[in-house]
C-alpha cells in the first residue's frame, strides 16, 4: 500500500485533507546511537555541538526522554507508530526484509508518514531506515537504506562522509518543496559504530577526556549538518513555519554495562535519549521540559502540532497542549522495554523498567533461567549514574510502589510480561 491508496483507509487514522500551506512543515533529524549527554545543551561542556545547542535554545529541550526500547528497529517503529514495542511487535532488528510494514505479523499501521501524506504533505526519507530494505510506499522521496552501510561513500577520509551526502540530498528536497507542506526525515547513521568522522572534527577533542574521540567527533558532525539544514530553511523563508525535531533511536553504553555492547539495556546510558523540538512562535524558546516522556509520544505530538487528527491506535500522548500550557509535571511513569545482549554468564535477559520523577526500578528475567528475577532500584536524584542498587537496602515500600505502578501500566497497555514481572516483584517483597 502506498500513501495514495492509504487515503481509502484514512478512517483508521488521520483523515485525508487538502494541502494547507499554513500548516507547519516537519523536519525530523534522527541520529543513530546518540547519547543524551553527547550534547552541550544537555550539560556536557566538553562536547562541541553549537548548532544543536542553538536548536535547543530556540525551542523545547526534553530532559527525561526515553526510548521505548533501546534498539534501532523497535525504537524507530515506536517513533513511526506511537506504539510500544510489545504493541507493534518489532522487538528485534530486521535485516534482509524487504518491508516490515507489509508484514502482517507487525502492527505498524496507521503511522506518522502515512498520516501526514494523507493530509497532503510531501513526505521524504533520507538515510538509515532499519525497517526494511525498500521504500514502504508512503514516501514521495526515498533515498534510504536499511542498515550496515559504510560511513563513507568510498575510502575513509578520502571520500564523502555519509552524513554530509545525506544533508546535500536534504537541502535539495527543501528547495524543491518550499511551496508545499512537507514531512522530511533525515536519518544520520553516525555516530553509530564503527566510530569515524572527518578529521576536521577531531580537533575539538584534542586534550580532552571524551573517549572514543571519534564518536564525539561524529556527534559534532551531526551538529554541523543540522546547522546546514537550518541555514537552508532560513534562506528559503521556511524557518518560522518549520518544526525542527532532533532525536535518536537509543544511546550508547560503550560496553560499560552488563548485557550491553552499545545499547539494549534500561540504564540511562542506553535508554535516555536527546529530544529537541523547535517551532518559532508556537513552541517556547529555551524551555527545559523536566517531566518524563517516551519516544512513543513523538508521533502524537507532531500530529498535534500540525493540527492533524490523532491516531487512535497510538499508545503515546500528544504533549503539545501540555507544552503550550506549561504543564510540566510527572503525571505518570515512563516504562522501558529491552532484551539484553549476553549477560556475564552468557545468557540474555528480558527487561522492563519503570522510571518516576525520583526512582527507577529495573526487573530482569534471564532467558535461560525463567524462574529467576533480578531487581535493581536506583535513586535517580542522588545517583544519576545508577551505580548503587538500593533494592535490598531498606526500600521495600518504594519497590512495592513502583511494582504496583508497573502493574497498572501493564494493564492499561496490555503488556503481559510487565504484568508478570510486577506481580513477581510484589510477591517477593516483605509484607
Amino acid at each position: 500500500m502506498n500513501r495514495r491508496t492509504f487515503l481509502a483507509h484514512a478512517g483508521a487514522g488521520a483523515a485525508a485533507a487538502a494541502p494547507n500551506p499554513d500548516r507547519p512543515n516537519i523536519l525530523f533529524v534522527l541520529s543513530d546511537q546518540y547519547r543524551y549527554d553527547a550534547l552541550g545543551a544537555n550539560g556536557n561542556s566538553e562536547v562541541h555541538t553549537p548548532e544543536l545547542d542553538h536548536l535547543a535554545a530556540s525551542g523545547v529541550r526534553f530532559e527525561h526522554c526515553y526510548a521505548a526500547q533501546a534498539l534501532c528497529t523497535p525504537s524507530r517503529a515506536s517513533i513511526m507508530t506511537g506504539k510500544y514495542p510489545h504493541s507493534h511487535g518489532l522487538q528485534e532488528n530486521v535485516y534482509r526484509v524487504p518491508d516490515a510494514f507489509s508484514m502482517g505479523r507487525y502492527r505498524l499501521r496507521p503511522n506518522l508518514p502515512e498520516s501526514f501524506g494523507a493530509a497532503g504533505y510531501r513526505t521524504g526519507y533520507i538515510g538509515k531506515w532499519h525497517l526494511g530494505e525498500q521504500n514502504p510506499g508512503f514516501f514521495d522521496h526515498w533515498n534510504a537504506f536499511n542498515s550496515l552501510k559504510p560511513h563513507w561513500l568510498g575510502k575513509p577520509h578520502e571520500s564523502v562522509y555519509r552524513n554530509d551526502a545525506d544533508t546535500e540530498d536534504a537541502l535539495q528536497f527543501l528547495a524543491a518543496n518550499r511551496a508545499n507542506p512537507f514531512l522530511l526525515f533525515v536519518s544520520y547513521y553516525p555516530p553509530h559504530t564503527p566510530y569515524t568522522a572527518p578529521r576536521r572534527f577531531h580537533g575539538f577533542y584534542e586534550g580532552k577526556n571524551l573517549q572514543p574521540m571519534e564518536y564525539y567527533a561524529a556527534a559534532s558532525n551531526v551538529s554541523w549538518n543540522i546547522g546546514r539544514l537550518r541555514e537552508q530553511l532560513s534562506k528559503l523563508g521556511l524557518d518560522r513555519r518549520t518544526c525542527v525535531v532532533f532525536s535518536t533511536d537509543h544511546g550508547e553504553t560503550f560496553g560499560r554495562r552488563p548485557g550491553s555492547k552499545n545499547k539494549r539495556v534500561c540504564y540511562d546510558d542506553s535508554a535516555r535519549i536527546p529530544l529537541l523540538m523547535s517551532l518559532p512562535g508556537r513552541l517556547a524558546a529555551g524551555l527545559a521540559w523536566r517531566s518524563g516522556v517516551s519516544n512513543v509520544d513523538i508521533m502524537p505530538t507532531l500530529l498535534g502540532i500540525a493540527g492533524l487528527k490523532p491516531v487512535r491506535s497510538a499508545d503515546g500522548r500528544n504533549l503539545f497542549p501540555r507544552i503550550l500550557a506549561r504543564e510540566d509535571r510527572w503525571t505518570g511513569p515512563v516504562v522501558i522495554q529491552n532484551i539484553t545482549q549476553p549477560l556475564p554468564d552468557g545468557a540474555t535477559a528480558v527487561e522492563r523498567a519503570i522510571r518516576t520523577e525520583r526512582w527507577k526500578l529495573i526487573i530482569k528475567q534471564p532467558v535461560s533461567r525463567p524462574r529467576e528475577y533480578v531487581y535493581e532500584l536506583y535513586d535517580m536524584n542522588s545517583d544519576p549514574g545508577e551505580s548503587r542498587n538500593l533494592f535490598d537496602a531498606g526500600h521495600a515500600r518504594t519497590a512495592g510502589y513502583l511494582a504496583n505502578e508497573l502493574a497498572a501500566w501493564a494493564s492499561r497497555f496490555r503488556d503481559p510480561l510487565a504484568a508478570a514481572f510486577a506481580a513477581e516483584c510484589i510477591r517477593g517483597l516483605p509484607a
